[in-house]
Protein backbone atom coordinates (compact mmCIF):
# COMPACT_ATOMS: atom_id res chain seq x y z
CA UNK A 1 0.00 0.00 0.00
CA UNK A 2 1.62 3.39 -0.51
CA UNK A 3 2.07 6.22 1.80
CA UNK A 4 -1.32 8.02 0.01
CA UNK A 5 -3.48 5.46 1.05
CA UNK A 6 -2.23 4.10 4.28
CA UNK A 7 -4.54 3.65 6.98
CA UNK A 8 -4.47 5.69 10.32
CA UNK A 9 -3.50 2.76 12.10
CA UNK A 10 -0.20 2.82 10.44
CA UNK A 11 0.59 5.97 11.39
CA UNK A 12 -0.01 5.41 14.93
CA UNK A 13 -3.47 6.90 14.75
CA UNK A 14 -6.85 5.66 15.91
CA UNK A 15 -9.33 4.53 13.33
CA UNK A 16 -12.35 7.14 12.92
CA UNK A 17 -15.68 4.76 12.86
CA UNK A 18 -17.62 4.47 9.68
CA UNK A 19 -21.06 4.75 11.23
CA UNK A 20 -22.16 8.22 9.76
CA UNK A 21 -24.62 9.02 6.65
CA UNK A 22 -23.24 7.64 3.46
CA UNK A 23 -21.15 10.32 1.75
CA UNK A 24 -22.18 11.72 -1.33
CA UNK A 25 -19.82 13.78 -3.94
CA UNK A 26 -19.72 17.81 -3.18
CA UNK A 27 -21.92 19.25 -5.48
CA UNK A 28 -20.50 20.22 -9.22
CA UNK A 29 -17.81 17.52 -8.89
CA UNK A 30 -16.79 16.08 -12.00
CA UNK A 31 -14.63 13.05 -11.97
CA UNK A 32 -12.78 13.10 -15.80
CA UNK A 33 -10.73 10.08 -15.48
CA UNK A 34 -7.27 9.06 -15.91
CA UNK A 35 -4.65 11.72 -16.87
CA UNK A 36 -3.98 10.71 -20.49
CA UNK A 37 -0.08 10.39 -21.69
CA UNK A 38 0.94 11.85 -17.83
CA UNK A 39 4.99 12.11 -17.47
CA UNK A 40 4.71 10.05 -14.33
CA UNK A 41 5.24 6.63 -13.34
CA UNK A 42 1.88 6.01 -12.27
CA UNK A 43 -0.96 8.35 -14.26
CA UNK A 44 -2.53 10.78 -11.39
CA UNK A 45 -6.87 10.87 -11.94
CA UNK A 46 -8.07 14.34 -12.59
CA UNK A 47 -11.80 15.84 -11.53
CA UNK A 48 -13.01 19.23 -11.63
CA UNK A 49 -14.80 21.26 -9.08
CA UNK A 50 -17.79 23.56 -9.86
CA UNK A 51 -15.41 26.13 -9.56
CA UNK A 52 -13.44 24.95 -12.22
CA UNK A 53 -10.52 23.79 -9.97
CA UNK A 54 -9.20 20.89 -11.81
CA UNK A 55 -7.48 18.45 -8.72
CA UNK A 56 -4.87 15.39 -9.04
CA UNK A 57 -5.53 12.20 -7.73
CA UNK A 58 -3.92 9.74 -6.80
CA UNK A 59 -5.55 6.14 -8.15
CA UNK A 60 -7.00 4.97 -4.86
CA UNK A 61 -8.63 8.20 -4.19
CA UNK A 62 -10.02 8.27 -7.06
CA UNK A 63 -11.62 5.19 -7.12
CA UNK A 64 -13.33 6.15 -3.66
CA UNK A 65 -14.74 9.39 -4.92
CA UNK A 66 -15.97 7.07 -8.00
CA UNK A 67 -17.81 4.62 -5.78
CA UNK A 68 -19.69 7.70 -3.96
CA UNK A 69 -22.86 8.14 -4.78
CA UNK A 70 -24.85 9.49 -1.83
CA UNK A 71 -26.61 6.21 -1.19
CA UNK A 72 -23.47 3.80 -0.62
CA UNK A 73 -22.40 3.16 2.78
CA UNK A 74 -18.49 3.27 3.79
CA UNK A 75 -18.87 -0.17 4.12
CA UNK A 76 -20.35 -0.88 0.42
CA UNK A 77 -17.76 1.65 -0.81
CA UNK A 78 -14.60 -0.08 0.46
CA UNK A 79 -15.86 -3.27 -1.12
CA UNK A 80 -15.91 -1.87 -4.58
CA UNK A 81 -12.49 -0.16 -3.83
CA UNK A 82 -11.38 -3.16 -2.57
CA UNK A 83 -12.32 -5.32 -5.87
CA UNK A 84 -11.16 -2.18 -8.41
CA UNK A 85 -7.30 -2.07 -7.15
CA UNK A 86 -6.95 -5.42 -5.43
CA UNK A 87 -6.45 -3.78 -1.91
CA UNK A 88 -8.21 -4.99 1.25
CA UNK A 89 -9.22 -1.49 2.21
CA UNK A 90 -12.24 -1.45 5.07
CA UNK A 91 -14.46 1.18 5.65
CA UNK A 92 -12.47 2.70 8.73
CA UNK A 93 -9.81 3.19 5.85
CA UNK A 94 -12.57 4.54 3.52
CA UNK A 95 -13.99 6.57 6.05
CA UNK A 96 -10.25 8.07 6.95
CA UNK A 97 -9.70 9.04 3.15
CA UNK A 98 -12.97 10.81 3.00
CA UNK A 99 -12.83 12.61 5.65
CA UNK A 100 -9.09 13.38 5.55
CA UNK A 101 -8.44 13.62 1.71
CA UNK A 102 -11.31 14.10 -0.17
CA UNK A 103 -13.42 16.60 2.14
CA UNK A 104 -10.36 19.41 2.41
CA UNK A 105 -10.16 18.83 -1.70
CA UNK A 106 -14.23 19.59 -1.97
CA UNK A 107 -14.30 16.54 -3.43
CA UNK A 108 -16.77 15.19 -0.99
CA UNK A 109 -19.17 17.46 0.80
CA UNK A 110 -19.20 17.88 4.14
CA UNK A 111 -20.76 15.86 7.22
CA UNK A 112 -23.38 18.48 7.08
CA UNK A 113 -24.21 17.50 3.77
CA UNK A 114 -22.90 21.20 2.38
CA UNK A 115 -20.75 22.10 -0.52
CA UNK A 116 -18.13 24.52 1.85
CA UNK A 117 -16.43 27.44 -0.28
CA UNK A 118 -12.74 26.33 -0.57
CA UNK A 119 -10.07 29.01 -1.80
CA UNK A 120 -8.48 28.49 -4.98
CA UNK A 121 -4.62 28.07 -5.99
CA UNK A 122 -2.92 31.19 -6.65
CA UNK A 123 0.09 30.49 -8.22
CA UNK A 124 3.02 31.88 -9.70
CA UNK A 125 2.85 33.85 -12.61
CA UNK A 126 -0.64 33.69 -12.64
CA UNK A 127 -3.08 36.34 -14.20
CA UNK A 128 -4.28 38.52 -11.99
CA UNK A 129 -7.70 40.75 -11.98
CA UNK A 130 -9.39 38.39 -14.58
CA UNK A 131 -12.84 39.60 -15.56
CA UNK A 132 -14.96 37.72 -18.03
CA UNK A 133 -15.89 39.62 -20.98
CA UNK A 134 -17.18 37.05 -23.48
CA UNK A 135 -19.98 34.04 -21.79
CA UNK A 136 -19.84 30.67 -22.78
CA UNK A 137 -22.44 29.84 -24.94
CA UNK A 138 -21.22 33.33 -26.88
CA UNK A 139 -17.70 31.37 -27.42
CA UNK A 140 -18.61 28.35 -28.65
CA UNK A 141 -21.42 30.13 -31.52
CA UNK A 142 -17.73 31.48 -32.17
CA UNK A 143 -16.13 28.25 -32.16
CA UNK A 144 -18.61 26.88 -34.60
CA UNK A 145 -17.29 29.65 -37.17
CA UNK A 146 -13.90 29.21 -37.17
CA UNK A 147 -14.12 25.07 -36.67
CA UNK A 148 -13.20 24.14 -40.26
CA UNK A 149 -9.85 25.62 -39.97
CA UNK A 150 -8.90 22.97 -38.06
CA UNK A 151 -9.43 20.21 -40.83
CA UNK A 152 -6.15 18.68 -42.00
CA UNK A 153 -6.23 19.87 -45.71
CA UNK A 154 -6.80 23.43 -44.41
CA UNK A 155 -4.07 23.03 -41.86
CA UNK A 156 -1.63 22.28 -44.30
CA UNK A 157 -2.60 24.56 -47.45
CA UNK A 158 -2.16 27.42 -44.80
CA UNK A 159 1.03 26.40 -43.50
CA UNK A 160 2.32 25.82 -46.63
CA UNK A 161 0.81 29.43 -48.07
CA UNK A 162 2.34 31.41 -45.14
CA UNK A 163 5.68 29.58 -45.38
CA UNK A 164 5.74 30.50 -49.18
CA UNK A 165 4.77 34.36 -48.97
CA UNK A 166 7.46 34.65 -46.01
CA UNK A 167 10.20 33.18 -48.46
CA UNK A 168 9.00 36.06 -50.87
CA UNK A 169 8.49 38.70 -48.48
CA UNK A 170 12.45 38.14 -46.36
CA UNK A 171 14.19 37.15 -49.34
CA UNK A 172 12.91 38.65 -52.31
CA UNK A 173 10.82 41.81 -51.61
CA UNK A 174 11.68 43.05 -47.96
CA UNK A 175 9.89 45.10 -45.58
CA UNK A 176 12.16 48.04 -45.90
CA UNK A 177 9.30 50.02 -47.71
CA UNK A 178 6.60 49.07 -45.12
CA UNK A 179 9.07 50.25 -42.39
CA UNK A 180 9.99 53.70 -44.16
CA UNK A 181 6.21 54.11 -45.25
CA UNK A 182 5.01 53.75 -41.25
CA UNK A 183 8.17 55.87 -40.29
CA UNK A 184 7.26 59.12 -42.03
CA UNK A 185 3.54 58.51 -41.63
CA UNK A 186 2.86 57.57 -37.65
CA UNK A 187 -0.70 57.60 -37.89
CA UNK A 188 -0.35 54.13 -39.54
CA UNK A 189 0.76 52.85 -36.11
CA UNK A 190 -2.97 53.51 -35.12
CA UNK A 191 -3.95 51.06 -37.84
CA UNK A 192 -0.82 48.61 -36.77
CA UNK A 193 -2.40 48.63 -32.90
CA UNK A 194 -5.55 48.38 -34.43
CA UNK A 195 -4.66 44.89 -36.23
CA UNK A 196 -2.50 43.59 -33.53
CA UNK A 197 -5.92 43.48 -30.86
CA UNK A 198 -7.86 42.12 -33.42
CA UNK A 199 -4.87 39.63 -33.89
CA UNK A 200 -4.64 38.90 -30.17
CA UNK A 201 -8.07 38.04 -29.77
CA UNK A 202 -8.20 35.45 -33.03
CA UNK A 203 -5.12 33.97 -31.10
CA UNK A 204 -7.45 33.29 -27.99
CA UNK A 205 -10.58 32.21 -30.60
CA UNK A 206 -7.70 29.65 -31.94
CA UNK A 207 -7.38 28.18 -28.28
CA UNK A 208 -11.03 27.79 -27.61
CA UNK A 209 -11.61 26.13 -31.25
CA UNK A 210 -8.57 24.21 -31.10
CA UNK A 211 -10.37 22.79 -27.72
CA UNK A 212 -13.52 21.93 -29.05
CA UNK A 213 -12.79 20.46 -32.48
CA UNK A 214 -10.42 17.93 -29.84
CA UNK A 215 -13.70 17.42 -28.05
CA UNK A 216 -13.06 19.75 -24.94
CA UNK A 217 -15.88 22.66 -23.89
CA UNK A 218 -14.13 25.69 -24.01
CA UNK A 219 -15.52 28.53 -21.19
CA UNK A 220 -15.20 31.86 -21.21
CA UNK A 221 -12.86 34.51 -22.81
CA UNK A 222 -11.99 37.87 -20.77
CA UNK A 223 -9.09 40.31 -20.10
CA UNK A 224 -6.73 40.74 -16.69
CA UNK A 225 -3.38 41.52 -16.05
CA UNK A 226 -0.49 39.81 -16.26
CA UNK A 227 2.85 40.93 -14.60
CA UNK A 228 2.40 44.36 -15.89
CA UNK A 229 0.53 44.82 -18.90
CA UNK A 230 -3.36 44.11 -20.05
CA UNK A 231 -3.87 40.48 -21.41
CA UNK A 232 -6.67 38.14 -22.62
CA UNK A 233 -7.66 35.00 -21.79
CA UNK A 234 -9.58 31.90 -22.83
CA UNK A 235 -10.80 29.14 -20.02
CA UNK A 236 -9.73 26.11 -21.89
CA UNK A 237 -9.51 23.83 -18.42
CA UNK A 238 -11.92 21.11 -20.23
CA UNK A 239 -8.47 20.43 -22.40
CA UNK A 240 -7.24 18.49 -19.19
CA UNK A 241 -9.96 15.45 -20.22
CA UNK A 242 -7.93 15.52 -23.66
CA UNK A 243 -4.97 13.16 -24.71
CA UNK A 244 -1.74 14.97 -25.59
CA UNK A 245 -2.36 15.38 -29.23
CA UNK A 246 -5.83 16.83 -28.11
CA UNK A 247 -4.08 19.27 -25.44
CA UNK A 248 -1.00 20.29 -27.69
CA UNK A 249 -3.66 21.02 -29.94
CA UNK A 250 -5.07 23.44 -28.03
CA UNK A 251 -1.82 25.13 -26.67
CA UNK A 252 -0.83 25.34 -30.48
CA UNK A 253 -4.24 26.68 -31.53
CA UNK A 254 -3.42 30.36 -30.51
CA UNK A 255 -0.22 30.99 -32.72
CA UNK A 256 -2.05 28.93 -35.59
CA UNK A 257 -4.31 31.60 -35.71
CA UNK A 258 -1.68 33.70 -36.00
CA UNK A 259 -0.13 32.26 -38.98
CA UNK A 260 -3.94 32.30 -40.21
CA UNK A 261 -4.06 36.21 -39.36
CA UNK A 262 -0.65 36.64 -40.62
CA UNK A 263 -1.90 34.69 -44.19
CA UNK A 264 -5.02 36.59 -44.58
CA UNK A 265 -3.31 39.94 -44.21
CA UNK A 266 -0.49 38.26 -46.80
CA UNK A 267 -3.71 38.18 -48.85
CA UNK A 268 -4.77 41.69 -48.48
CA UNK A 269 -1.33 43.12 -49.71
CA UNK A 270 -1.24 41.19 -52.58
CA UNK A 271 -4.83 42.19 -53.72
CA UNK A 272 -3.40 46.40 -52.69
CA UNK A 273 0.27 46.06 -52.83
CA UNK A 274 -0.25 48.10 -49.36
CA UNK A 275 3.47 48.06 -47.87
CA UNK A 276 2.35 48.65 -44.51
CA UNK A 277 0.92 45.40 -44.29
CA UNK A 278 4.45 43.58 -44.61
CA UNK A 279 4.83 45.09 -41.39
CA UNK A 280 1.77 43.41 -39.70
CA UNK A 281 2.80 40.41 -41.16
CA UNK A 282 6.22 40.52 -39.80
CA UNK A 283 4.95 41.73 -36.19
CA UNK A 284 2.48 38.54 -36.22
CA UNK A 285 5.76 36.05 -36.57
CA UNK A 286 7.78 38.20 -33.74
CA UNK A 287 4.49 37.25 -31.62
CA UNK A 288 4.70 33.69 -32.59
CA UNK A 289 8.34 33.48 -31.82
CA UNK A 290 7.70 34.96 -28.27
CA UNK A 291 4.49 32.93 -27.73
CA UNK A 292 6.73 29.92 -27.74
CA UNK A 293 9.31 30.94 -25.47
CA UNK A 294 8.84 28.30 -22.28
CA UNK A 295 9.94 30.44 -19.27
CA UNK A 296 6.58 32.71 -18.27
CA UNK A 297 2.79 31.51 -18.56
CA UNK A 298 3.26 31.61 -22.96
CA UNK A 299 1.99 29.09 -24.69
CA UNK A 300 5.45 27.68 -25.12
CA UNK A 301 5.02 26.85 -20.89
CA UNK A 302 1.97 24.96 -21.95
CA UNK A 303 3.41 23.01 -24.87
CA UNK A 304 6.29 21.88 -22.70
CA UNK A 305 3.93 21.01 -19.92
CA UNK A 306 1.79 18.61 -22.74
CA UNK A 307 4.89 17.04 -24.23
CA UNK A 308 5.81 15.83 -20.86
CA UNK A 309 2.97 15.50 -19.51
CA UNK A 310 3.35 17.37 -16.12
CA UNK A 311 1.12 19.99 -15.56
CA UNK A 312 2.15 21.83 -12.76
CA UNK A 313 6.02 23.19 -14.02
CA UNK A 314 6.42 25.70 -12.05
CA UNK A 315 5.81 23.61 -8.82
CA UNK A 316 7.86 21.83 -9.70
CA UNK A 317 10.81 24.24 -9.13
CA UNK A 318 11.49 23.77 -5.36
CA UNK A 319 11.60 20.18 -5.08
CA UNK A 320 13.84 20.06 -8.22
CA UNK A 321 16.10 21.99 -7.06
CA UNK A 322 16.10 20.05 -3.76
CA UNK A 323 16.48 17.07 -5.91
CA UNK A 324 20.07 18.39 -7.26
CA UNK A 325 21.57 18.17 -3.64
CA UNK A 326 23.49 15.52 -3.31
CA UNK A 327 22.08 13.37 -0.68
CA UNK A 328 18.62 14.82 -0.84
CA UNK A 329 15.59 13.54 -2.22
CA UNK A 330 12.31 14.40 -3.28
CA UNK A 331 9.23 12.03 -4.10
CA UNK A 332 7.43 14.41 -6.54
CA UNK A 333 10.54 14.08 -8.42
CA UNK A 334 11.09 10.57 -8.05
CA UNK A 335 7.68 10.09 -9.19
CA UNK A 336 8.38 11.40 -12.68
CA UNK A 337 9.34 8.84 -16.23
CA UNK A 338 13.23 9.29 -16.21
CA UNK A 339 12.92 11.57 -19.29
CA UNK A 340 10.63 13.46 -18.22
CA UNK A 341 12.71 14.02 -15.36
CA UNK A 342 15.83 15.43 -17.05
CA UNK A 343 13.49 17.87 -19.60
CA UNK A 344 12.02 19.35 -15.95
CA UNK A 345 15.46 19.54 -14.61
CA UNK A 346 16.77 21.18 -17.71
CA UNK A 347 13.85 23.96 -18.14
CA UNK A 348 14.38 24.78 -14.23
CA UNK A 349 18.00 25.13 -14.60
CA UNK A 350 17.32 27.71 -17.96
CA UNK A 351 14.15 29.19 -15.93
CA UNK A 352 15.72 30.22 -12.72
CA UNK A 353 18.24 32.96 -14.38
CA UNK A 354 15.62 34.13 -16.53
CA UNK A 355 12.70 34.80 -13.45
CA UNK A 356 16.27 36.75 -12.12
CA UNK A 357 16.81 38.66 -15.08
CA UNK A 358 13.19 39.39 -16.16
CA UNK A 359 12.54 40.27 -12.29
CA UNK A 360 15.25 42.12 -11.62
CA UNK A 361 15.15 44.20 -14.86
CA UNK A 362 12.00 44.94 -13.65
CA UNK A 363 13.42 45.97 -10.15
CA UNK A 364 16.06 48.26 -11.71
CA UNK A 365 13.82 50.45 -14.47
CA UNK A 366 11.03 51.03 -11.45
CA UNK A 367 11.78 54.46 -11.21
CA UNK A 368 11.73 55.21 -14.95
CA UNK A 369 8.53 53.63 -16.05
CA UNK A 370 6.77 54.63 -13.30
CA UNK A 371 8.46 58.14 -14.48
CA UNK A 372 6.63 57.67 -17.79
CA UNK A 373 3.68 56.83 -16.89
CA UNK A 374 3.44 59.78 -14.22
CA UNK A 375 4.26 62.26 -17.06
CA UNK A 376 1.84 60.48 -19.78
CA UNK A 377 -0.39 60.91 -17.05
CA UNK A 378 0.01 64.47 -16.55
CA UNK A 379 0.09 64.93 -20.21
CA UNK A 380 -3.37 63.03 -21.18
CA UNK A 381 -5.03 65.24 -17.73
CA UNK A 382 -3.95 68.26 -19.79
CA UNK A 383 -5.73 67.25 -22.92
CA UNK A 384 -8.66 66.42 -20.83
CA UNK A 385 -8.38 69.34 -18.79
CA UNK A 386 -8.82 71.54 -21.99
CA UNK A 387 -11.07 69.28 -24.22
CA UNK A 388 -13.73 69.69 -21.42
CA UNK A 389 -12.91 73.17 -21.60
CA UNK A 390 -14.03 73.68 -24.89
CA UNK A 391 -16.79 71.34 -25.35
CA UNK A 392 -15.01 68.49 -26.71
CA UNK A 393 -16.59 65.88 -24.32
CA UNK A 394 -15.56 63.02 -26.58
CA UNK A 395 -11.70 64.01 -26.40
CA UNK A 396 -12.02 64.33 -22.71
CA UNK A 397 -13.35 60.82 -21.94
CA UNK A 398 -10.71 59.42 -24.10
CA UNK A 399 -7.72 61.28 -22.51
CA UNK A 400 -9.41 60.48 -19.14
CA UNK A 401 -9.65 56.59 -20.17
CA UNK A 402 -5.98 56.87 -21.22
CA UNK A 403 -4.87 58.07 -17.70
CA UNK A 404 -6.92 55.17 -16.01
CA UNK A 405 -5.06 52.67 -18.64
CA UNK A 406 -1.91 54.06 -17.43
CA UNK A 407 -2.13 52.93 -13.87
CA UNK A 408 -2.57 49.21 -14.87
CA UNK A 409 1.03 48.28 -16.09
CA UNK A 410 2.17 50.33 -12.69
CA UNK A 411 -0.51 47.98 -10.57
CA UNK A 412 0.61 44.62 -12.31
CA UNK A 413 3.95 45.65 -11.21
CA UNK A 414 3.67 46.39 -7.87
CA UNK A 415 1.63 43.26 -7.19
CA UNK A 416 3.74 41.04 -9.35
CA UNK A 417 7.22 41.84 -7.33
CA UNK A 418 5.06 42.25 -3.85
CA UNK A 419 3.48 38.75 -4.34
CA UNK A 420 6.91 36.89 -5.85
CA UNK A 421 8.55 39.00 -2.96
CA UNK A 422 6.31 37.51 -0.20
CA UNK A 423 6.21 34.21 -1.66
CA UNK A 424 10.18 33.84 -1.36
CA UNK A 425 10.11 34.69 1.76
CA UNK A 426 7.51 32.53 3.22
CA UNK A 427 9.27 29.84 1.86
CA UNK A 428 12.76 30.69 3.20
CA UNK A 429 10.85 31.77 6.98
CA UNK A 430 8.87 28.09 6.56
CA UNK A 431 12.45 26.49 5.43
CA UNK A 432 14.17 28.58 8.29
CA UNK A 433 12.04 27.53 11.44
CA UNK A 434 14.18 25.98 14.03
CA UNK A 435 17.46 26.53 12.08
CA UNK A 436 19.22 29.27 13.95
CA UNK A 437 21.80 30.06 10.95
CA UNK A 438 19.41 29.55 8.31
CA UNK A 439 17.10 32.09 9.64
CA UNK A 440 19.75 34.41 10.16
CA UNK A 441 20.81 34.09 7.17
CA UNK A 442 17.02 34.64 5.78
CA UNK A 443 16.60 37.50 7.90
CA UNK A 444 20.07 39.08 6.71
CA UNK A 445 19.74 38.51 2.93
CA UNK A 446 16.27 39.95 3.50
CA UNK A 447 17.94 42.86 4.92
CA UNK A 448 20.44 43.49 2.22
CA UNK A 449 18.22 43.18 -0.78
CA UNK A 450 15.90 45.69 0.60
CA UNK A 451 18.73 48.07 1.37
CA UNK A 452 19.47 47.38 -2.26
CA UNK A 453 16.06 47.98 -3.47
CA UNK A 454 16.49 51.22 -1.79
CA UNK A 455 19.88 52.34 -2.35
CA UNK A 456 18.50 52.13 -6.88
CA UNK A 457 15.12 53.80 -6.10
CA UNK A 458 16.19 56.48 -4.04
CA UNK A 459 15.42 59.95 -6.32
CA UNK A 460 18.57 60.70 -7.36
CA UNK A 461 17.73 61.93 -10.68
CA UNK A 462 16.84 59.21 -12.38
CA UNK A 463 13.44 59.55 -12.01
CA UNK A 464 13.05 60.63 -15.35
CA UNK A 465 10.65 59.17 -18.52
CA UNK A 466 12.08 56.95 -21.10
CA UNK A 467 13.11 58.86 -24.67
CA UNK A 468 12.32 58.37 -27.98
CA UNK A 469 15.13 56.38 -29.42
CA UNK A 470 15.97 54.95 -26.17
CA UNK A 471 15.67 50.54 -27.79
CA UNK A 472 15.50 48.74 -24.60
CA UNK A 473 17.51 45.80 -25.96
CA UNK A 474 18.16 42.24 -23.59
CA UNK A 475 22.29 43.42 -23.62
CA UNK A 476 21.53 47.10 -22.48
CA UNK A 477 19.58 45.65 -19.32
CA UNK A 478 22.11 43.05 -18.59
CA UNK A 479 24.42 46.35 -18.72
CA UNK A 480 22.25 48.01 -16.40
CA UNK A 481 23.41 45.18 -13.67
CA UNK A 482 26.80 46.34 -13.69
CA UNK A 483 26.21 49.86 -13.00
CA UNK A 484 23.88 48.87 -9.55
CA UNK A 485 26.89 50.09 -7.80
CA UNK A 486 26.60 53.81 -9.34
CA UNK A 487 22.94 53.73 -6.93
CA UNK A 488 20.89 54.79 -10.70
CA UNK A 489 21.47 52.03 -12.84
CA UNK A 490 18.32 52.58 -15.11
CA UNK A 491 19.24 55.82 -16.00
CA UNK A 492 23.21 57.15 -14.85
CA UNK A 493 24.68 60.76 -14.75
CA UNK A 494 26.21 59.68 -17.98
CA UNK A 495 23.63 58.61 -19.86
CA UNK A 496 21.21 61.10 -18.66
CA UNK A 497 23.89 64.00 -20.17
CA UNK A 498 23.60 61.80 -23.45
CA UNK A 499 19.84 61.74 -23.51
CA UNK A 500 19.94 65.73 -23.20
CA UNK A 501 18.76 65.79 -19.80
CA UNK A 502 15.69 63.11 -20.29
CA UNK A 503 13.29 65.65 -20.13
CA UNK A 504 9.50 65.00 -19.50
CA UNK A 505 6.98 65.02 -22.45
CA UNK A 506 4.83 67.49 -20.69
CA UNK A 507 7.70 69.84 -20.14
CA UNK A 508 8.05 70.05 -23.57
CA UNK A 509 4.74 70.46 -23.98
CA UNK A 510 4.49 68.77 -27.19
CA UNK A 511 3.01 65.18 -27.48
CA UNK A 512 6.08 63.99 -28.27
CA UNK A 513 9.90 64.92 -28.93
CA UNK A 514 10.49 65.70 -32.20
CA UNK A 515 14.60 64.84 -31.92
CA UNK A 516 16.22 62.22 -31.14
CA UNK A 517 18.57 61.87 -28.02
CA UNK A 518 21.97 61.95 -29.26
CA UNK A 519 22.65 58.69 -27.88
CA UNK A 520 20.37 54.94 -29.12
CA UNK A 521 22.87 52.89 -27.11
CA UNK A 522 20.58 49.85 -25.85
CA UNK A 523 21.58 50.42 -22.58
CA UNK A 524 19.47 52.05 -19.42
CA UNK A 525 16.02 50.68 -20.02
CA UNK A 526 14.01 47.91 -20.75
CA UNK A 527 11.09 47.18 -23.34
CA UNK A 528 7.88 45.17 -21.80
CA UNK A 529 7.00 42.07 -23.65
CA UNK A 530 4.35 42.68 -26.31
CA UNK A 531 2.55 39.31 -25.47
CA UNK A 532 2.05 36.52 -23.17
CA UNK A 533 0.45 34.25 -21.27
CA UNK A 534 -1.98 32.90 -18.89
CA UNK A 535 -2.32 30.80 -17.07
CA UNK A 536 -2.93 27.12 -15.61
CA UNK A 537 -1.11 25.48 -12.67
CA UNK A 538 -1.47 22.47 -10.77
CA UNK A 539 -0.57 23.41 -6.89
CA UNK A 540 0.13 20.42 -4.08
CA UNK A 541 -2.53 20.19 -1.89
CA UNK A 542 -1.74 17.80 1.06
CA UNK A 543 0.42 14.48 1.12
CA UNK A 544 -1.97 12.47 -0.39
CA UNK A 545 -0.08 13.67 -3.15
CA UNK A 546 -3.48 15.10 -5.05
CA UNK A 547 -2.79 18.94 -6.38
CA UNK A 548 -5.31 21.28 -7.49
CA UNK A 549 -5.08 23.09 -10.85
CA UNK A 550 -5.63 27.08 -11.30
CA UNK A 551 -8.45 26.52 -14.55
CA UNK A 552 -8.82 29.64 -15.60
CA UNK A 553 -6.99 30.42 -18.42
CA UNK A 554 -4.63 27.15 -19.74
CA UNK A 555 -3.90 28.76 -22.59
CA UNK A 556 -1.46 31.87 -22.85
CA UNK A 557 -2.28 35.17 -21.97
CA UNK A 558 -1.52 37.28 -25.07
CA UNK A 559 -1.11 41.34 -25.14
CA UNK A 560 -2.21 44.35 -27.41
CA UNK A 561 1.28 46.10 -27.55
CA UNK A 562 2.66 45.75 -31.04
Amino acid sequence: MTQEAQSPQADGASAPQADGAPPRLAEGIELIGEYEDSGYKEAPSIARRADGQVIQLPAILYHVAESIDGRRTYEEIAERVTEATGRGLGPEEINYLVDEKLRPLGVVAGADGQSPELKKADPLLALKFRVAIVPERVVHAITSVFFPFFFPPVIAAAVAGLIAFDIWMLFFHGIAQGARTIVYNPILLFMLLGLVVVATALHEIGHATAARYGGAKPGVMGAGIYVVWPAFYTDVTDAYRLNRRGRLRTDLGGIYFNALFALGTAGVYLLTGFEPLLIVVLVQHFQIIQQLLPFLRLDGYYILSDLTGVPDLFNRIKPTLKSLIPGKKDESVDELKPWVRAVVIGWVLLLIPVLLFVFGSIMINAPRIFATAYDSFLVHYDKARAAFHDGHTTKGVLASVQMATLGLPALGMALSSGRAGVRAFSGGWHWSEGAPLRRLGLVSGTAAFIALLGFIWYPNGDYRPIQRGERGTVQGAAAQFRQLPTGRPALTSQREQALGGAPTVRDEGSGGTDQAPTSTSPTETTTQPTDTSGATTTQPTDTSGATTTQPTDTTAATTTTP
